[in-house]
């Protein structure tokens, strides 16, 4: 599975219920022959390589590198990467079978897509169920603070707050989600019911190239 993709079911899986308890699946399909209401997910608007160079990157140092510090396991390493920035667009199609259906899940996709905007704690890749992995205690999101009481993590640099964003490597300012347009299906009896939202975005690709990153110049004046 392709990486934007991943993100996405990132943002929306196991996130969309309806106000009646029905759970709103994201499935791997490219048609809905099971049960509606779900979603699905494709790339159908193709992607294109916008840039490619060869710049560092830094990586946590694995256990197996002789530099690994067990007493600093965040300690990392710079190596040379080729990286591709490329832009993509995706289809998010909503199935379902009435007008309420559509309607509501809508609008529930469009919040999660604003939240995962705004930083909201629900998307940091250290929240676990109430609890932060990195402190190994409860989220301290619902401290009285000016981030705390926008749903956003505290101390993002303390806490090591990692959103969406970072974690798939999309370039922010990039991101778009497009108004929905409907698209049904009424060769079914009774018709399928489908929205599609269009989301847009760049994002990189990095190709490990390896080798520690040289950090001085040694000359041999013999040779000069």
């Amino acid at each position: 599975m392709i990486k934007p993709i991943q993100a996405l079911l990132s943002i929306l899986q196991g996130r969309i219920v309806l106000n009646d308890g029905t759970p709103v699946n994201v499935i791997k399909r490219d048609y809905p022959y099971d049960h509606t209401p779900c979603i699905t997910i494709d790339n159908s608007g193709g992607s294109t390589t916008i840039d490619k160079k060869i710049t560092n990157r830094d990586y946590i140092i694995p256990e197996t590198h002789p530099q690994y510090d067990p007493e600093h396991p965040d300690k990392t390493i710079s190596q040379q990467v080729r990286r591709e920035q490329i832009a993509i667009e995706l289809g998010v199609h909503i199935w379902c079978d009435d007008e309420h259906q559509r309607e509501e899940i809508t609008q529930k996709v469009k919040t999660l897509f604003d939240m995962v905007q705004s930083d909201h704690y629900l998307f940091c890749q250290q929240y676990n169920n109430g609890n932060c992995t990195f402190l190994d205690t409860k989220c301290k999101v619902d401290i009285h603070s000016a981030r705390g009481i926008k749903n956003q993590c505290p101390k993002p640099y303390d806490y090591h707050y990692k959103n969406i964003f970072t974690a798939f490597d999309i370039i922010r300012a990039t991101f778009n989600v497009a108004p929905p347009y409907i698209l049904d299906d009424t060769t079914t009896n009774p018709p399928v019911l489908r929205s599609i939202i269009r989301v847009s975005f760049s994002y990189y690709e990095y190709y490990n190239i390896g080798g520690a990153v040289s950090e001085n110049l040694h000359v041999n004046e013999d040779l000069l």
